[in-house]
């Protein structure tokens, strides 16, 4: 009797696997038209476990993803989908899915908590202080800073001379921000809530509306509509808007294929604080407001030629964020997401 060795020691494996016991959680971020990644992981994990899953069964696991993928990032852009299993002595594998929805509060209620200060370092932006010092009296340009952090480019601004008004969404940050001005004896307002809920504590006479680091958080458009009709409402003449966004290069929507890569891509984004909007969206965003783009520049190029060398990277993450690197693995020239400042300025 001839013996085929390789096929006898998978046999052995089988069995020696199967009287196995194992559990486990896998944890990831929702991204609902990423469900074939997650599929095709959890059947690598399930057969080297000894539990490999027919066609049927890999469907019905298809089928529970999708669904709660979907429930996940619909409740949440901060949502997690939870996969634990047990798999027992014998052929079984048992698996559960479920949602976990976090706020963007919460999100940075638990960096002030588990993180080591500076969170988003110490100097200000090197376009906001470009911006601030074209203003030749600083006394007399007050400053709006929407989603101000831990206030690294409201409390250099106050330093200058700028009145400024800093809202803060985050509570945590708000109360960092208020000691730092008060210490420091600094002209800032703090306004702790929504910037959207009104503009009834708002002045009509900035000269400089800044948002760093903001509208990669935001999760749909009228969220950036919303802040160009707050500039046209709250600019003086002649003022200034100006933040930062994640946009695609040329070219990245082309084909079919790109499309489905591009939908995958903006729902990663949203997990990763980077989220993507288009060049056509942020005009149809903009449209019939009196606001005139005058520059858009590449965030990582612009922060590298004006900061001082010890000065950049702000973190020991920007460098890699700001190029769209936490959303695509690969080298910083190949990414096809990078983040721009736009400016514009009120007309009339």
């Amino acid at each position: 009797m001839s013996i085929d060795t390789a096929y006898m020691r998978d046999a052995l494996t089988r069995r020696l696997l199967r009287r196995g016991v194992s559990g486990g959680t896998i944890t990831l971020p929702a991204v609902p038209a990423m469900v074939d990644e997650y599929v095709s992981m959890c059947n690598k994990i399930f057969a080297a476990l000894g539990r490999k899953f027919s066609g049927d069964e890999l469907a019905h696991l298809r089928s529970l993803l999708a669904k709660e993928l979907a429930n996940a990032y619909a409740g949440s852009n901060r949502s997690n989908i939870i996969i634990t299993y047990d798999a027992p002595v014998g052929n079984v594998l048992n698996y559960h899915i479920q949602p976990q929805w976090t706020s963007l509060a919460d999100t940075y209620n638990n960096w002030v908590a588990t993180r080591k200060p500076p969170l988003f370092g110490t100097h200000p932006d090197a376009r906001v202080t470009t911006l601030a010092a074209e203003i030749p009296d600083p006394t007399t340009a007050r400053v709006l800073d929407i989603g101000a952090g831990t206030g690294r480019n409201a409390l250099a601004l106050a330093k200058r001379g700028h009145p400024v008004d800093a809202v803060e969404l985050t509570p945590k940050f708000a109360e960092i921000l208020r000691e730092e001005a008060y210490k420091h004896l600094l002209s800032v307002r703090v306004i702790d809530r929504d910037i959207f809920e009104s503009l009834d504590d708002l002045q009509q006479d900035y000269q400089l509306i800044i948002l760093s680091e903001v509208v990669s958080d935001f999760s749909n458009l009228e969220q950036l509509r919303a802040v160009f009709e707050l500039a046209a409402e709250c600019l003086a003449p002649g003022g200034r808007l100006v933040f930062n966004v994640f946009m695609p290069r040329v070219g990245f929507m082309s084909d079919e294929a790109v499309n489905e890569l591009a939908q995958s891509a903006r729902e990663l984004a949203q997990q990763v604080y980077s989220a993507i909007f288009f060049g056509d969206e942020i005009d149809t965003a903009a449209a019939g407001l009196p606001l005139r783009l005058m520059t858009n520049d590449s965030v990582y190029e612009f922060e590298k030629a004006n900061l001082a060398p010890g000065d950049w990277p702000h973190t020991g993450w920007y460098a890699e964020w700001v190029s769209g690197q936490d959303i695509f693995d690969v080298p910083r020239e190949q990414s096809p997401v990078e983040m721009r400042w736009l400016v514009y300025q009120k007309t009339g």
